[in-house]
């Protein structure tokens, strides 16, 4: 039995493939008591993979699955939800850039990393949580990282939210989750019931109570990371 800590919560994970074991070591943490089990079996990863409409690596599968499991408890249970994304944190606060695949949210927060050197964290490249911590909202990173495999495990508390759409020019501009709602949506994983529903769209509410929702066209080049930041510390 392995109990992992992954946004402050120790989660029972008994990984079945090698590679899955190995993302999960750095999250690694002592004791055997643990908050939920998040574990899945063999039969259920061959059944994911006949399932998949492309062919499928058992470790790939299991990833997945578990992903799934911790997502959809930590809704249930743990007032947080799933939200894909580049995060990073500076100066002590969290910041998170989602965007429709391919436009560019790895690169924009590289070139946040050009510009601020040190002063940057990457938290997680691709799949972190959210998660409402004794009254704060925070940006918790989890071991699956995306292509890049950039971050570390920490949370940092959110200040902002960035959608991210291409753009000629670089431009930020302060927006409502009215106007973001379906891109919104399709940057989490949607629940399956709908008092999950009411509760990720509570957590919504919640978030961007806390936290600044930016809305940024932006080009590939590095003066879009000084327009965001700009942006965020203005509003």
């Amino acid at each position: 039995m392995a109990i992992y800590e992954i946004a402050k919560l120790r989660v029972r994970i008994d990984a079945v493939t090698k590679q899955t074991g190995r993302r999960l070591q750095p999250y690694l943490t002592d004791g055997e008591e643990y908050d939920f089990d998040a574990s899945t079996t063999r039969e259920e990863i061959e059944d994911y993979m006949q399932k998949s409409d492309i062919p499928t690596l058992p470790y790939l599968a299991e990833d997945a699955i578990v992903l799934t499991n911790i997502s959809r408890t930590v809704l249930d249970r743990y007032d947080g939800c799933f939200f894909h994304s580049s995060c990073l944190e500076i100066d002590g606060k969290g910041y998170m850039f989602t965007a429709l695949s391919g436009t560019g949210k790895s690169t924009h927060t590289r070139n946040w990393r050009r510009l601020f050197g040190d002063r940057v964290t990457m938290i997680n490249d691709d799949k972190p949580l959210i998660r409402l911590i004794d009254g704060t909202y925070y940006v918790c990173s989890t071991p699956w990282m995306g292509k890049s495999d950039i971050g570390c495990n920490m949370i940092s508390p959110l200040d902002a939210v960035f959608v991210l759409k291409r753009g000629e020019e670089n431009k930020a501009v302060r927006t409502t989750p009215g106007k973001q709602m379906r891109q919104l949506m399709e940057a989490t994983l949607l629940p399956k019931s709908r008092e999950n529903m009411i509760k990720l769209l509570n957590l919504f509410d919640g978030v961007f109570t806390q936290a600044k929702l930016i809305e940024l066209f932006c080009t590939p080049d590095i003066e879009a990371a000084q327009v965001a930041y700009d942006a965020v510390k203005g509003c």
